[in-house]
C-alpha cells in the first residue's frame, strides 16, 4: 500500500494529538530516567534523563504530601496482581529507574508521586 505525505502527515497529526490527554500541558507529563543522588532532607532527587539521544540532570522537587511508591504482588490469598506501597524518598537509591509526575513551578520540577520502576 502506497502512502502520499498528506496521508502521512495526517496520521503523524493524530498520533500526536493522542499522544496527550485533553487538558494536560506538556509539563504535565511523567519525568522518567535514572536517580543520581537523593537528598532527603531538601526533599529533592536528581534524575538523569535521556532524550533525542542527550542525557541531562534534571532536579526533582517534592511537594509537600507528595509520595513515592513501589509496586509488589500481593501477599493476600486469593488477591493476584500487584499493590502499591508507599515508601519514604530515603528509601530511593542511586541507580534505580523512576517515573516522577511533575507540574513546572517557576523554574523547577515539583513532583506530585514518584513511582519506583526499576529497583537494581
Amino acid at each position: 500500500m502506497r502512502m502520499t505525505v498528506g496521508t502521512l502527515l495526517v496520521l503523524l497529526a493524530i498520533v500526536t494529538v493522542g499522544t496527550f490527554p485533553a487538558g494536560v500541558a506538556a509539563d504535565e507529563e511523567p519525568i522518567s530516567g535514572t536517580v543520581k543522588s537523593v537528598d532527603s532532607a531538601a526533599q529533592t532527587l536528581t534524575l538523569e534523563v535521556a532524550s533525542k539521544g542527550k542525557t541531562r540532570d534534571v532536579v526533582v522537587h517534592m511537594k509537600p504530601g507528595a509520595k513515592v511508591v513501589r509496586f509488589a504482588r500481593s501477599t493476600e490469598p486469593g488477591k493476584a496482581g500487584f499493590i502499591e506501597q508507599e515508601v519514604p524518598l530515603s528509601a530511593v537509591k542511586v541507580g534505580w529507574i523512576v517515573s516522577a509526575t511533575t507540574k513546572h513551578e517557576g523554574n523547577r520540577e515539583v513532583a506530585e508521586q514518584i513511582k519506583i520502576v526499576v529497583e537494581r
